[in-house]
């Protein structure tokens, strides 16, 4: 299956997944996906739990229709909705109303992107929660997604239980934040 994805404006992820799923009647097969993340805060001295978008303007589409026969069959879907700005595409930018040789585009998100993105995902697209201890400088991820990817690990908000990690996606580097509860290595 290959996954696309579809940048809309933040805040509306659901909302546009929503309306994917119910109102474009797309044949070939098209499920929309939210990732999200769980991460844990504190408020009044308790430690709470909550799920919230991961990256944050962007909707995925697993489907299994070549780039082509999707960017064709879902165009007017995307033209019609407001809340959806464009799909995106590799390669050349090139302005998809104007351009008409549609052979130069790849519109599906790179394997080696997708695989690792699963790699965090669980069955509910959902990057849970990581665990872990600090020993000196370093931190050991001991449970959850992050088990050894440590390296990639840029920053650390131990207060927030944040990590932020730097992946490569959309064909860049980026920074996303996955949640990370370390406590201190027991003597």
């Amino acid at each position: 299956m290959a996954w696309y994805a579809l940048f809309v404006m933040t805040g509306h992820e659901h909302e546009v997944a929503g309306t994917i799923t119910q109102r474009w009647r797309i044949s070939g097969g098209l499920k929309p996906i939210v990732l999200t993340r769980d991460f844990r805060f504190r408020k009044a001295g308790k430690v709470l739990s909550e799920r919230k978008c991961w990256i944050p303007g962007y909707v995925f589409l697993e489907s299994e229709m070549d780039g082509l026969d999707f960017y064709q069959k879902i165009k007017p879907y995307v033209a019609q909705t407001k809340k959806v700005i464009k799909l995106l595409q590799h390669g050349r930018p090139i302005d998809l109303c104007r351009h008409t040789n549609h052979a130069d585009w790849i519109f599906e998100v790179q394997e080696a992107e997708r695989l690792f993105l699963q790699k965090l995902l669980n069955h509910e697209h959902c990057v849970e929660m990581s665990y872990g201890y600090k020993n000196g400088r370093s931190i050991t991820v001991t449970d959850g997604p992050l088990v050894g990817l440590e390296g990639l690990i840029k920053n650390f908000d131990r207060h927030k239980m944040v990590a932020v990690i730097e992946t490569l996606l959309f064909g860049s580097m980026q920074e996303v934040k996955v949640g990370l509860e370390v406590a201190d290595a027991i003597p």
